[in-house]
Formats: structure tokens, C-alpha cells, sequence
């Protein structure tokens, strides 16, 4: 008896490191916040429009020469248009965002987020969505990519 409540506490305890979907979720909120709000075009953008919400045509046309129409304003501004949770060797988020971007207009994006490697790619789409890391691909290899791992992850 003795035995089989060991063992029974052990099997419990190992369901118990594994998170859930809500925790799935809620973390790649807070991934997807941490991206949005530390991207160095965001900070590029933000100095150019100076947080107005109603822009004259010539800093929308300053803010469009950056590039800042594919850059999303900020995370508290973008919401989830769906989520779904793939369990492979190991669990991956993958959906859809949407936000506003500096100029106004609406951005939609997917994103593919590894929990156990705290990993979030958002779907590439212009040439301000390269990293310092991924500077010597071209935009089409990036997005090349993003969706060969959107194949392989999240089907």
C-alpha cells in the first residue's frame, strides 16, 4: 500500500510541472509584451509621433519613411485573434495578433512561441522586423522560414 501511494504521489507531482493551457497562454502574453514594448523600432517610432494620437500628414509621412506603419504602438494596444497549443516533444503556442500600428493603420501578424525556450517569433513582414541576428537574411528568407517553422510547429 505503501508503495503504490509513492507512487501514486510521484505521478502527480510530475503532472504538476507541466503548465496548463491558461499558463501556455498567459505566458506568451507576457513574451509577446516584452517583445512588442522592447523593439528598437518602437522607440525609433515613438520619438517621431511624441505618444499623439492625432498626427498631421508630415509625421505620418516621417513616421511611413522609418517604416513605423509595420511597427506595432504597444502591446496593451494588441490582442490575440486566436491561439491554439500544439503538444510535439514539447508544447508550442502558435496564432494571430492584432494591433495599430504608429501610423494609425491596423497590423495583424502570427507568432510561434516555445515556452520551454522562452522563444517568440512574430511573423516578419517588413524589413523593420529584423533583429540585429537576423540582419544578413533578406526579407524573404525570414519569412521563409517563419513559415517553414509554422509548418513543422504548429499543425
Amino acid at each position: 500500500m505503501k508503495k503504490s501511494g509513492v507512487l501514486l504521489l510521484g505521478l502527480l507531482l510530475v503532472g504538476c510541472e507541466q503548465p496548463n493551457d491558461t499558463q501556455l497562454v498567459t505566458e506568451t502574453g507576457r513574451q509577446l509584451q516584452r517583445t512588442i514594448d522592447a523593439s528598437p523600432m518602437r522607440n525609433t517610432c515613438e520619438n517621431i509621433a511624441k505618444g499623439r494620437e492625432w498626427l498631421s500628414r508630415h509625421t505620418i509621412s516621417k513616421l511611413e519613411a522609418q517604416g513605423c506603419q509595420y511597427v506595432l504602438r504597444s502591446a496593451t494596444e494588441t490582442n490575440f485573434t486566436d491561439t491554439a497549443i500544439y503538444h510535439h516533444t514539447t508544447a508550442m503556442v502558435c496564432g494571430g495578433i492584432t494591433g495599430k500600428s504608429f501610423t494609425g493603420t491596423d497590423i495583424s501578424r502570427r507568432f510561434i512561441f516555445s515556452p520551454d525556450e522562452k522563444a517568440l517569433v512574430i511573423e516578419p513582414m517588413a524589413e523593420v522586423d529584423k533583429t540585429r541576428f537576423e540582419g544578413h537574411k533578406t526579407l524573404q528568407q525570414l519569412q521563409a522560414d517563419f513559415n517553414r517553422q509554422q509548418q513543422q510547429y504548429c499543425q
